[in-house]
């Protein structure tokens, strides 16, 4: 969703690329494409947007046993064409800096979001960099009462790499609340260097970040960046395989 110049995508083709094996291109079920053992889908909004997505997927093309294609989608709907042998569900949804506009959106994300994941088996990877907790909580908030459940991604929190550069282990319901304890310490406590002095995080306004160099300005990104795996609760699962018999 929102995939911009498609690099998160394309990345995630070619590491499916990877774990093809010599028969790969020989599967053809319900998981995917005709001519591979998986499909990418490349969505923004806008007939610019997709024709930059369809010319850096030509540049960047995976291996055959990968299905990738590009398509304009607006939030609060779903896909218009099948051409690429897509199924209409989809086992894993991939979302970065989506929360970022308003309010607004968020029921038009919660919907397409819906629309498209797999029911048993769909697992959203959604990349949040806070800017106004107040307000994106609130994405989250939305998406428990529709049966999406979003928690940390805590085998990732486990990597050295990137625990290091994103520390944050706050839930979402913590983040930038003021009435959490937990919250208020990692806010206070933790610090990074603009120039010569070290700030903690709550003391640094627009003023700071404008005298920042590059390396600060993506430190300070990355303490304000964690990853959320969101799934569908128990309930809605077997609500939704029931619907599936039903039909």
């Amino acid at each position: 969703l929102g995939s911009g110049l498609g690099v998160s995508g394309l990345a995630l083709a070619h590491a499916l690329a990877s774990c093809c094996t010599p028969d790969s291109a020989k599967v053809n079920d319900k998981n995917s494409g005709e001519n591979g053992s998986a499909c990418v889908m490349l969505t923004d909004q806008g007939t610019m947007a997709v024709d930059l997505l369809k010319e850096n997927i030509q540049r960047n093309l995976p291996p055959p046993c990968i299905t990738i294609a590009a398509e304009s989608l607006t939030w609060g709907s779903a896909l218009q064409s099948n051409d690429s042998g897509l199924e209409d569900k989809f086992h894993l949804i991939l979302g970065s800096d989506l929360l970022y506009n308003s309010r607004e959106s968020y029921d038009p994300l919660i919907k397409t979001i819906k629309l498209h994941l797999h029911p048993e088996q769909g697992i959203v990877l959604l990349a949040v960099r806070w800017r106004k907790p107040d307000l994106e909580r609130e994405f989250f908030q939305r998406a428990e009462m529709g049966g999406l459940k979003f928690e940390l991604w805590n085998e990732f929190m486990e990597s050295k790499d990137f625990g290091k550069r994103s520390p944050c282990r706050l839930k979402w319901r913590e983040y930038g609340n003021p009435e959490s304890e937990s919250s208020n310490e990692y806010f206070h406590e933790t610090t990074m260097s603009i120039g010569k002095e070290k700030t903690s995080l709550a003391k640094i306004f627009e003023q700071d970040m404008e005298s920042m160099n590059d390396e600060e300005h993506s430190i300070f990104e990355e303490l304000q960046v964690q990853i959320y795996v969101g799934k569908y609760d128990g309930e809605e699962t077997e609500s939704r395989k029931r619907q599936r018999r039903d039909n």
